[in-house]
């Protein structure tokens, strides 16, 4: 069973005045910026018991983890200046009582109750061979199997590279250099050889120039056999915008096209019969699903939100019905976006056991992290 918030000394409940949908907002702060993991890594432990955040202290541009008890018998609130993390790396361990986490060639663990933190894989040196390292991983997967993390990033000018970080061992093994950006790698949750990534745009390092995305989503195995767009014809732009992937509990591939709305595709179908199924159909942005499937939020639009309040969307697939969890987030503070600085976008997320939606929330006019019950929502469905 979920924690009762509402006893919970920390969070403060806020209902949208026009959905009626309750939220409570961890009003305990431990930073001026507070705000929920990226969605493809879950927030909140699979136990319900911790809820990790991002904290950011403007205008030092490095975040930093915290984690808060969601038990209202045993409030607990810590920050960890020592996790200082680079992108959107976070992920928590199974145990939910730690967190992975990638600064600077390194993958670091911050466990609660221990001080400091631990290196678990490191880029040789020989490999970064005194070039410029942009990051070690948009955001950490582990494998099926759980043996390895996925890592993705950059070195020197135009080499972009995806490798395997073996916490067993505290190497990292080079899988594929690439001469274009590509990220948000993630691995399959239920194949420890699959993963897909990410074709993203690119600046030219000396003129700034950008260059395109052709096919956005990229399927790709470790054995090094298999590369492949996983819906073949399916271009960014030109008849699409899919963006923001992520895999669902059971293994599929799950997108968000700017204009149209949430997809899904099944990785293990063959190529010629792999197919893009509609799920969510209406603008959107980021988006995110429990489960089962049935139940998604999202996000619209954080890219316009200097033009027009931001909203959070939830989504029941098995009836159609979708309800605002937050129906105009107003003006976010006076922070950059930028992915490079806090990227304060809202990031709606289910947790692990479906019980709750995490999300960031500005409606106090701060940076807030947000928690809404599930089952309070589908209740007003």
């Amino acid at each position: 069973m979920p924690f009762d918030l509402s006893r919970h000394p920390y969070f403060t409940s806020w209902t949208d005045p026009q959905s009626g949908v309750e939220s409570f907002i961890l009003t305990d702060r431990v930073a001026p910026v507070q705000q929920s993991f990226y969605y493809t890594n879950p927030s909140l432990s699979a136990d319900g018991r911790w809820l990790w955040f991002y904290c950011a202290h403007p205008p030092n541009p490095v975040r930093t983890l915290a984690a808060v008890c969601m038990d209202p018998a045993e409030p607990r609130i810590e920050w960890f200046p020592e996790a200082g993390f680079d992108a959107a790396s976070p992920m928590l361990a199974t145990e939910g009582d730690a967190a992975y986490f990638t600064a600077g060639p390194t993958v670091f663990k911050k466990t609660l109750g221990r001080d400091g933190v631990e290196a678990v894989c490191t880029l040789a040196d020989e490999y970064v061979a005194n070039r410029q390292l942009e990051g070690l991983a948009t955001h950490l997967s582990l494998s099926a199997d759980g043996r390895y993390f996925l890592l993705d990033g950059r070195v020197g000018l135009n080499t972009w590279f995806v490798a395997m970080g073996e916490p067993a061992t505290g190497e990292v093994r080079l899988l594929h250099e690439l001469d274009r950006r590509y990220n948000h790698a993630l691995f399959s949750p239920v194949d420890a050889n699959l993963c897909i990534l990410s074709q993203d745009w690119m600046f030219d390092p000396h003129t700034g120039q950008a260059t395109t995305v052709d096919i956005r989503t990229w399927l790709m195995d470790v054995r090094q056999t298999r590369f492949e767009p996983l819906v073949p014809g399916l271009w960014f732009k030109h008849n699409a915008w899919p963006c923001h992937e992520w895999f669902s509990a059971d293994g599929l591939v799950c997108w968000t096209d700017y204009e149209a709305g949430v997809f899904e595709c099944d990785p293990a179908a063959d190529a010629a019969l792999r197919k893009a199924v509609h799920v969510w159909p209406r603008a959107l942005c980021h988006s995110h699903c429990d489960p089962t499937r049935r139940y998604y939020v999202a996000d619209q639009t954080p890219y316009k939100w200097h033009e027009r309040p931001c909203e959070v969307l939830f989504f029941d697939r098995q009836t159609g019905k979708e309800t605002h969890i937050v129906t105009a987030l107003p003006p976010r503070p006076p922070l950059a976006r930028s992915p490079r600085l806090y990227h304060i976008d809202p990031h709606p997320q289910v947790s692990p056991d479906g019980a709750f939606v995490v999300y960031t929330t500005t409606v106090r006019g701060a940076v807030d992290v947000a928690v809404a019950p599930l089952g309070a929502i589908t209740a007003r469905l």
